[in-house]
């Protein structure tokens, strides 16, 4: 408290009498930009051998004030950059000017992350772990939604369309996630289940994906428990830009006669295709936009598991100076779907169960017509060079509608509304070098009716959770190596209104850089998640029966890690990028689905008290022309349930990833993926009292191969997705799919 203090007497000091010291000291005063010109804010810029310093500004400059008269060394110091220093002669009353230009010594490969420190940052100054999905692993893969993308990240695990890192999670049934989707920094959960809507998100116009791994409440607050994930869209270019992506494909039928005979199209390959346009251009000097429209039509690889996408995306940005920034994304989603929910047992999985339980009825499959929209509005101010200032909005909807046997929607008032809306106000300040100050407060309302809620009377059947939380984070740099980040948030939130959960979440990160391209990593945080509405409230016996726990509390977690990253390039053309980390996550009331023998349905319990500790590694490879790729990465987990002594359920302890994309001859590349994931050293029996054989989740085995061809703007791609035909589950009772195959064209102009 001591050192901002101090600096805001200083100002206030001079201020009042700005006169005092000017006609004994000067300063110095000039810019840093890199090799292409392009301005360089947060470089540290001092005096050598004095403790007189100043951080440039988002435009790169810089001024170090009350200098005593005299010959000094003016260093200009950066992870990632070469240091650079210059002589400078300081007279009183004037003004010496030196200007740098730093050269990256940087690989490529060292990007620029928001993620971790809710400001950019390069990616080997975060003191935490993250990985980063580019938007060309997104197009050779042909990912049309974030599901897949995330398959390929290491120490992910996917349970269907649920996201599992270091496993954080095991299976839900999608009522609850906790992992945090960020949308441009802005959280994007369905207001309906708090689910991740992997299929709502502009595929074509994403920049990149930051996963960042372990507890991000201290920045985030509720949600954030496992780890935090960021689509960072496309700003609008400086000349028009558009594309053309059409996919076709189909699912093989299974090899197993004994599944092909029990469904009639069981011999038939199953077809799905689709496509995607993208548009951007400038809009004068001053604004710009894209959008992006994509339609996807899937039949399915089982019975009754069909669905058609219609997603559709606008991004406007407004720039009126060189320090004001508006933006405003919004979107539309369009589902129509049937869901594939348990099969009929081992020998039956091409078909939906139909579970008898005493007077209990239910059936595998769940038809739903959905409709998704978001709208989100930012701004952004730069005051003064070293301050500037955000403010955003959001507004996130759903209506789910059931469908009848003829595929017509059922009225509103038979499914789920809801809505998530709000905001949040951050300031970020560089009040000297190395030095960060980031603070903010946030407030977000969820309102949801449903029919399958537990009304709080007869008749009503609406659910709200208000938000409200406040943070701050600050960062001090040493001796240009040590980095200290500390952060604190405090959450409110209001389950009813005579019961509100409050929590304050700390977190301290620490990096040493050894030396340039080596650092040293420690990080410890907590996090939280409060239940979702769906966890407390869903009263249902159309699929299971599930009833409502009213008494359900937040679930905590603290955890630890010591970290390794290394950017060092093995040669000129040869980038590398090596990542190893130890951890330690301690959980406490995790809620998990149990069988309840006294209601005879399941019911969401706080339950556990856990403990996941584990390493993982990661290996990636790659020549400048991005023509040779490898990647390698390992997660070893050891999840235990400290109530019951035994390994927690759905945790896989080995989980393995490896990919390669080589040139060929010509025009050609090839690409090959292998996703490894033992199977579960514990299952849940309880959902094998209703489902037949939901107790059988065996390894995964998993290659992908592609094919593609580049010429000038024109893509072709084939793709061989499961390519060995193995069978496997990802979430108890349903299938994996099998082999197939796609064919995806992309023109760009």
């Amino acid at each position: 408290m001591k050192t901002p203090f101090r600096h805001i007497v200083i100002i206030i000091l001079s201020a009042l009498a700005p006169g005092l010291a000017v006609a004994q000291t000067g300063s110095v005063a000039g810019t840093v930009r890199d090799e292409a010109g392009a301005p360089l804010p947060g470089i540290n810029v001092v005096l050598a051998g004095t403790t007189l310093g100043d951080a440039t500004d988002l435009n790169g400059r810089y001024q170090i004030r009350q200098i005593p008269p005299g010959a000094y060394t003016v260093q200009a110091s950066a992870i990632g950059f070469q240091t650079e220093q210059q002589p400078a002669t300081v007279e009183a009353g004037g003004t010496a000017t030196v200007d740098f230009v730093l050269q990256d010594v940087t690989l490529r490969g060292d990007e620029v992350v928001v993620t971790a420190a809710r400001r950019a940052q390069r990616f080997s100054e975060t003191p935490v772990s993250i990985n980063l999905v580019t938007p060309r692993e997104l197009e050779t893969r042909n990912i049309l939604a974030l599901d897949e993308a995330l398959r390929y990240v290491p120490g992910v695990q996917m349970a269907d369309n649920q996201v599992n890192i270091r496993g954080s999670s095991g299976f839900t049934f999608n009522t609850g996630s906790r992992v945090l989707l960020l949308l441009d920094g802005l959280p994007l959960l369905r207001p309906d289940q708090e689910g991740i809507p992997h299929n709502a998100l502009p595929i074509s116009q994403i920049e990149r994906i930051e996963v960042v791994k372990g507890p991000g409440s201290a920045l985030y607050g509720s949600g954030a428990l496992g780890g935090v994930i960021n689509i960072i869209t496309k700003d609008y270019p400086d000349k028009p830009e558009a594309a053309i992506q059409l996919f076709g494909g189909a699912y093989e039928p299974v090899r197993h006669e004994v599944w092909r005979e029990q469904w009639a199209e069981g011999d038939e390959p199953r077809r799905f295709g689709g496509g995607a346009f993208t548009f951007a251009s400038k809009l004068g000097r001053k604004a710009g936009f894209w959008i992006n429209a994509a339609y996807r039509e899937d039949e399915g690889f089982t019975n009754f598991r069909t669905e058609r996408d219609l997603d559709a995306f606008l991004k406007f940005g407004l720039r009126p100076s060189n320090t004001i920034r508006f933006d405003l994304l919004g979107g539309w989603t369009f589902r129509k779907s049937d869901s594939f929910l348990y099969w009929n047992g081992a020998r039956d999985v091409l078909n939906p169960g139909e579970l008898i339980f005493g007077d209990f009825r239910a059936t595998g499959t769940n038809d739903n017509q959905i409709n998704l929209f978001s709208l989100m509005p930012s701004f952004s101010h730069v005051v003064g060079g070293n301050f500037f200032y955000s403010i955003k909005g959001r507004l996130i909807g759903a209506v789910i509608q059931p469908l009848e046997d003829d595929g017509t929607p059922k009225p509103v008032e038979n499914g789920t509304t809801g809505i998530r809306y709000g905001g949040e106000i951050q300031a970020n300040w560089m009040i000297g070098p190395g030095r960060h100050v980031t603070a903010g407060v946030t407030s977000e309302q969820l309102l949801t009716e449903s029919s399958f809620f537990q009304p709080d009377t007869v008749d009503a059947t609406a659910r709200s959770q208000p938000e409200r939380a406040a943070f701050l984070q600050v960062e001090q740099r040493f001796f240009d190596r040590l980095n200290v980040m500390a952060g604190l948030r405090y959450d409110t939130y209001e389950i009813d209104t005579t019961d509100v959960e409050r929590k304050l979440s700390p977190k301290l990160n620490v990096s040493y850089r050894l030396v340039e391209g080596l650092t040293l990593r420690a990080a410890y945080g907590q996090g939280f998640r409060v239940p979702s509405l769906g966890e407390r409230f869903v009263n249902d016996r159309a699929f299971l029966p599930i009833v409502p726990n009213l008494d359900l509390r937040p679930e905590i977690s603290t955890s630890y890690e010591i970290g390794l990253r290394s950017l060092i390039p093995a040669s000129k053309r040869l980038r590398t990028q090596v990542d190893v980390a130890i951890f330690l996550n301690n959980y406490r009331r995790l809620v998990e689905p149990t069988f309840v023998g006294e209601e005879q349905a399941f019911q969401f319990i706080n339950l556990i008290k856990a403990r996941i500790r584990g390493l993982e590694a990661s290996f990636d490879a790659g020549t400048d022309d991005d023509r040779w790729l490898l990647s390698l990465g390992y997660t070893l987990l050891d999840a235990d349930d400290l109530t019951a002594d035994e390994p927690l359920i759905f945790r896989s302890r080995h989980l393995f990833k490896a990919g390669v994309t080589a040139p060929l001859f010509g025009l050609f590349s090839a690409g090959l993926d292998f996703r490894y994931a033992s199977a579960p050293e514990r299952v849940d029996n309880d959902f094998s009292r209703f489902v037949a054989d939901a107790q059988l989740i065996n390894a995964r085995k998993v290659f992908d191969a592609r094919l593609v061809a580049q010429w000038r703007h024109l893509r072709l791609a084939f793709l061989v997705d499961n390519a060995f035909e193995y069978y496997y589950v990802e979430r108890p009772a349903i299938l994996a799919p099998p082999r197939h195959f796609t064919l995806q064209m992309q023109a760009n102009f």
